[in-house]
């Protein structure tokens, strides 16, 4: 099972451009940050996670294994939706095929149908969307456990691909020494997606590239505002 994953509550610049930010970390054993000593990013209401969630800041349901003691999740990433526009289409066009099949065939007889049992047509249509169901389930379940968390202590970066691959990354804040962002084509800027770069310091971890996040710019301004605040020695 992936190491993140959202709790439902009942009640609950233009294309080409490249941003560049950097900031040099400092070595701490324990670093954690207080959202109190963050004013412009204290939370003043609940976050709204649901199954469909690409941002959400100060999450309130979201759960992982191997949690720090007073560890708080502060930003919660994953491609934005809009990413799985492709598939989705696809899914579609696979669906509304065999209805569009039967309606053509039946323009030109003798209805080359009428050669198959009917049991055996229907076995063959229950097998093709078991098929087109299960494709559409592997790519929500992919994007939807593919995740970053940035926390008051660590980035956590999960790639999951296909059910069958999972690749857990972290890193303490204080080792994070450079973050920016490239937004590139027309269609990354109309919705406000573009790939964030996290390099930092060490040999076990040399980095995260958060894939076709959303709001880039602030997801840098956001860690940054964390890592300057270690920067500073504000940290407990």
């Amino acid at each position: 099972m992936p190491d993140i994953f959202v709790e439902s509550a009942p009640n609950e610049d233009k294309g080409g451009n490249v941003k560049h930010v950097s900031h040099t970390g400092r070595s701490q054993e324990n670093v954690e940050i207080e959202e109190k000593e963050l004013p412009h990013l204290e939370k003043t209401k609940s976050s709204h996670n649901h199954v469909f969630s690409a941002y959400c800041e100060h999450p309130d349901k979201i759960h992982y294994s191997n949690r720090l003691e007073k560890e708080r999740g502060l930003l919660f990433l994953r491609k934005h939706f809009i990413t799985n526009f492709p598939w989705i289409v696809k899914t579609i066009a696979l669906a509304i095929a065999p209805p569009l099949l039967f309606i053509i065939f039946s323009f030109f007889p003798p209805l080359l149908l009428d050669f198959f049992p009917r049991s055996y047509i229907f076995l063959g249509l229950s097998f093709y969307y078991y098929l087109v169901f299960g494709y559409a389930f592997v790519n929500y379940i992919t994007w939807f456990y593919n995740s970053s968390l940035v926390t008051t202590q660590r980035i956590i970066d999960i790639d999951f691909s296909h059910i069958v691959f999972e690749n857990v990354s972290a890193s303490k804040l204080d080792l994070v020494q450079d973050v920016h962002y490239a937004q590139i084509g027309v269609f990354a800027s109309v919705f406000d997606y573009g790939d964030v770069t996290v390099q930092t310091a060490g040999t076990s971890v040399l980095g995260f590239d958060f894939l076709a996040a959303p709001h880039p710019e602030k997801v840098v301004h956001f860690i940054n505002s964390l890592i300057g605040k270690i920067k500073h020695g504000n940290s407990v």
